[in-house]
């Protein structure tokens, strides 16, 4: 059973968060949560996001916001602040992509033949490490078609997790909790096998690793959508959907820093 987000205790030293239906509401940053974020780095608390989107995506956030590391591809790609440079760092070994991209692109044909009206996502193009099949976003499949494209997937020897718009899909060896870990380790100079002083929220079943690694777990409300299919529930969820579920988050982790 999760718990409310009143009983949620500090210290916190960094907030982690998935992006789509999360950060975002109704498919954007809300300027209210953008200045959320703000508050809290004022507060001496950084944020690091953690998405399936585009490696792509990824540069230009951590370019323009005030986050301090970007996690992209479920883990696949992770942009991370160096002073005014950014540092790259990949999931897998840089050498094996371009067989993995052959195979996935060969293991797409497949699944388009089994599945009428299935394509690449419009962010694929972006993409360094994974692909992501459009399901929820440009294109309205049920969630049968998308688990029978995880099930084909997953058959040929690859990752393959629905989000609340993708399914993503590519090499085995990374997840967004493997990512993490190297960014509390490498940036923020923590012990990766400790993440007690961290929070994590989000909101899909990519995020199921995230609630089992994180004891500070925290979805927002519209993760109860899901929540009977997740494999690791999160242990706190805010009352309010998306971004208001994150400033709910924000609002919490600045008392907490108060105290």
């Amino acid at each position: 059973m999760s718990k409310p987000l009143a009983e949620l205790s500090g210290p916190v030293d960094a907030l982690f968060s998935d992006l789509d239906g999360t950060l975002t509401t109704n498919g954007r940053v809300e300027a209210a949560t953008y200045a959320a974020l703000e508050r809290l780095g004022e507060a001496g608390i950084p944020v690091v996001l953690v998405t399936g989107r585009p490696a792509g995506w990824a540069q230009a956030l951590l370019t323009m916001s005030p986050l301090l590391a970007v996690v992209s591809e479920n883990g696949g790609v992770t942009f991370v602040r160096e002073g005014n440079k950014q540092k790259k760092i990949y999931g897998v070994p840089a050498s094996t992509l371009p067989e993995w991209r052959r195979r996935m692109r060969a293991a797409m044909v497949d699944v388009a033949n089994e599945i009428p009206g299935i394509r690449l996502s419009s962010d694929s193009q972006y993409r360094e490490v994974d692909l992501a099949i459009d399901w929820n976003e440009e294109v309205n499949l049920s969630v049968d078609d998308a688990e029978r494209a995880v099930k084909m997937l997953r058959e040929q020897g690859f990752k393959a997790v629905r989000s609340s718009v993708h399914v993503n899909y590519g090499p085995p060896d990374f997840d967004k909790l493997s990512a993490v870990k190297v960014v509390v380790e490498k940036v923020l100079g923590g012990n990766p096998d400790d993440l007690d002083r961290y929070v994590y929220v989000g909101d899909s079943l990519n995020d199921a690793p995230m609630f089992y690694g994180f004891e500070k777990s925290v979805g927002v409300a519209n993760v109860r959508e899901w929540w009977d299919e997740l494999e690791h529930q999160p242990k706190f969820v805010t009352d309010e959907r998306e971004g208001a579920g994150v400033r709910q988050v924000v609002d919490r982790l600045l008392t907490l820093a108060n105290d």
